[in-house]
């Protein structure tokens, strides 16, 4: 199963009712890195305890529609939003107070929105969506390796020795300058892209940067539903002092943020970041493993989606092992190497087959109880 994309690039909202504040000295909340796709920690919203994604590529907070009617967050008028790729409808502005660690946000503006559509691709729930609030009220700093989130006040911050990068502000958003193939732009930061690299098609078109690429497609799912883009890795994927090859890159029609590309876990991970959006500065100290770690990359061709004790095939990547094999859309699989598809499969190790290496055969049991092997391989 690939990436659950960021749910929103950009929301454009009112200014912020009260600014946050932080009492006493910034302590670490430990997250959970739910299979490497994910930040999660606990924090509460008018009192309540929920279970937030830390996701600085979304312009506001997001509270699903369905966990607001759970708390009893009252609504306020609709608005307009936009996910990666187009509108989103149902959506509506709502008065809540955060509250993350030492980091107390009264009188918040927050997005209510069916989240839905990506709690169906990770099988886990998807409370709040943290976004802008907190990166607003805090200097962020994230140790992937430690497990670690601290969020301190910029009052008693100490910046690291080293130099920090620009961060633009992209609308309510920051980007950091990155080059692909010696092309330089900006790139949203977004800690709620699983994925590598996305990209503007038209963009990279204009510049070449998918010429002579070997080139897929996969499914893409947002908060404006599912859509169908190509898929690709690219290399000299310059950020941070770091070269990278092989990087997973969508190529999104009409990417809907104020920069050309969107730049996600599987590349931000292998830095400690300390990110300071009202000082528009980030740091990023490279982890040992940053330019050499192999990234995730589906070799089977196939987007699964649970449905009980079954995997329904939603895609089947053009090119791909799967697409060779005859796989359709609507087949159903209930068993992955004879061991019968564990309840909550997205969020477990089993759901990582599709990322095996290259080579290694992996027998899939279907619904009418035929067994169909599968070979993976690279093909984008």
């Amino acid at each position: 199963m690939r990436r659950a994309v960021s749910v929103l690039a950009a929301l454009a909202l009112l200014a912020p009712a009260c600014a946050p504040k932080a009492q006493g000295p910034a302590h670490a909340i430990p997250f959970q890195y739910v299979l490497e796709r994910q930040i999660v920690f606990p924090i509460t919203i008018d009192g309540k305890p929920a279970e937030a994604w830390l996701d600085s590529g979304a312009g506001a907070t997001v509270v699903d529609a369905a966990f607001a009617r759970q708390i009893g967050l009252p609504l306020g008028a609709p608005i307009r939003a936009h996910g990666v790729a187009g509108e989103v409808t149902n959506v509506h502005l709502a008065k809540a107070d955060l509250a993350a660690g030492d980091l107390v946000m009264p009188g918040r503006r927050v997005v209510v929105m069916d989240l839905s559509a990506v709690q169906r691709m990770v099988a886990r729930p998807v409370q709040v969506l943290l976004g802008r609030d907190v990166f607003e009220g805090a200097v962020v700093d994230i140790d992937f390796a430690g497990r670690r989130v601290t969020l301190t006040p910029r009052d008693a911050f100490i910046a690291p020795p080293a130099a920090p990068l620009p961060l633009k502000r992209s609308g309510d958003l920051r980007s950091v300058p990155i080059t692909v193939a010696g092309v330089e732009m900006a790139a949203i930061l977004d800690l709620g892209n699983a994925g590598g690299l996305l990209i503007d098609k038209e963009f990279a078109d204009h510049y070449g940067l998918l010429d002579g690429r070997r080139l897929s497609t996969t499914l893409g799912v947002g908060a404006d539903g599912p859509r169908e883009e190509l898929q690709t890795a690219l290399d000299r994927v310059a950020v941070g002092g770091v070269s990278l090859d092989g990087v997973p890159t969508t190529a999104t029609a009409n990417l809907s943020s104020k920069a050309p590309a969107n730049i996600g876990l599987q590349v931000l991970s292998r830095f400690r970041l300390t990110i300071d959006f009202a000082g528009d500065r980030i740091w990023m100290a490279p982890y040992a493993d940053a330019q050499n770690r192999p990234f995730r990359k589906n070799r089977t061709g196939l987007t699964l989606v649970p449905d009980g004790g079954r995997l329904v095939v939603d895609h089947v990547a053009r090119g791909s092992p799967a697409e060779r094999a005859g796989w359709k859309t609507g087949e159903a699989v209930t068993a992955i190497d004879g061991k019968p598809v564990p309840p909550g499969f997205a969020a477990e190790e089993a759901s990582f087959f599709v990322y095996g290496a290259a080579g290694v055969t992996v027998a899939l049991t279907m619904a009418d109880g035929r067994t169909r092997k599968l070979t993976l391989a690279d093909y984008y």
